[in-house]
């Protein structure tokens, strides 16, 4: 796969493969073993499979075996040839038949059956590559959270019309999922995690918007007007409508109430390259003070600037999840109305990750 020609595609991927892995690591409150790349990218393929499913994902192919890709490529080719659609599961169901017939003829003859170690070690292989490319028949997501459907609770909806899942998560809270996005793919050119945290003994929720960018080399540029309308529904959201101000001076100590962020996150460098992304957390409130000016007097962010008032990945989830940052607390109405006066899920171009947990 060229890089090159498909690395606005990939972006996209990356951005919302991002975001998706930030809303589990919130919910896992840190858990390593279940905020990996691996199990974001199949809660991912479940939540969007448009860009992050099995047949679609240009990051999941680069994740595949060799031999999962060989038996890709081929099926493609082969169903050009045939003029009809041939899966590499097909092809490899085959393979995987005709080595197993094989093996049984071996195990008849007694001079044979000490001469198949290399067609074992191809049948792991194969079966290996099959287990890659097969639909999974329980989604490997239940590693993450178990399905707790029917999950009645009266909490403010973010849109209508918008179909919800609900997760059991391991702390015996749940977890609401919603996620909006573009109608293709290709118009992505970010994506926000909105978070809710549900106190069911006060009944009031703290809330957290969080929009992850691509920057290139630690820069991030200001000036494009999408950019900058993201930014100014931002603010709308949670500057703007006093989400920041606590009306109760007698809270012990936190931080203060920010509840809109923006994270930039590394470029990939190539498809196929370890998944690594570091970023930083920074209050939206805090971009004028930190923005410089670059090439064409275009206003940018740049990490050495933004690093003295930003917060790091395993910061701001530890932070949030103890009630540190975030929002005031709010009632259900209070909140309900600010989603039905925002115009955050307005934009076309954002995937919106939309989690309440209760």
């Amino acid at each position: 796969m060229d890089f090159h020609e498909n690395e606005e595609r990939i972006n996209q991927e990356w951005v919302t493969l991002n975001a998706i892995r930030g809303m589990i690591k919130i919910a896992t409150k840190g858990d390593i073993a279940k905020g990996t790349y691996d199990n974001s990218l199949e809660l991912g393929g479940e939540l969007y499979p448009e860009l992050l499913g099995p047949e679609n994902s240009l990051l999941r192919r680069q994740r595949e075996s060799e031999t999962a890709r060989e038996y890709r490529q081929r099926a493609e080719l082969e169903s050009i040839e045939a003029d009809e659609p041939i899966t590499a599961l097909m092809l490899l169901e085959v393979e995987i038949e005709k080595l197993t017939h094989l093996l049984e003829v071996a195990k008849r003859d007694n001079q044979q059956k000490e001469r198949t170690d290399q067609l074992k070690k191809r049948l792991g292989i194969l079966k290996k590559a099959k287990e890659e490319l097969s639909p999974v028949a329980h989604s490997e997501n239940k590693l993450i959270f178990r399905d707790a459907y029917n999950v009645e609770r009266n909490m403010p909806v973010l849109g209508n019309g918008i179909g919800k899942k609900d997760f059991h998560l391991p702390d015996g809270n749940y977890l609401r999922l919603r996620v909006l996005h573009p109608d293709r793919p290709e118009h992505i050119t970010g994506a926000d995690i909105i978070y809710e945290r549900h106190d069911p003994k006060t009944d009031l929720v703290s809330v957290v918007l969080v929009q992850y960018k691509i920057w290139d080399k630690k820069a991030l540029y200001l000036s494009d007007d999408r950019m900058k309308s993201q930014i100014k529904k931002m603010e709308s959201f949670g500057c703007a409508r006093g989400l920041c101000k606590e009306a109760n001076n007698v809270k012990p100590y936190r931080f203060p109430y920010c509840s809109s962020f923006l994270r930039p996150t590394d470029k990939l460098q190539s498809p196929d390259q370890k998944l690594i992304s570091s970023g930083e957390h920074l209050p939206i409130c805090m971009i004028d003070a930190c923005k410089s000016v670059g090439v064409r007097d275009g206003e940018k962010l740049e990490y050495e600037n933004i690093r003295s008032v930003s917060l790091p990945g395993d910061l701001f989830e530890e932070m949030f999840n103890r009630g540190k940052i975030g929002s005031r607390l709010l009632t259900h109405e209070e909140l309900a109305q600010i989603y039905c006066d925002s115009s955050i899920i307005d934009s076309d171009e954002t995937v919106v990750i939309y989690a309440q947990e209760f």
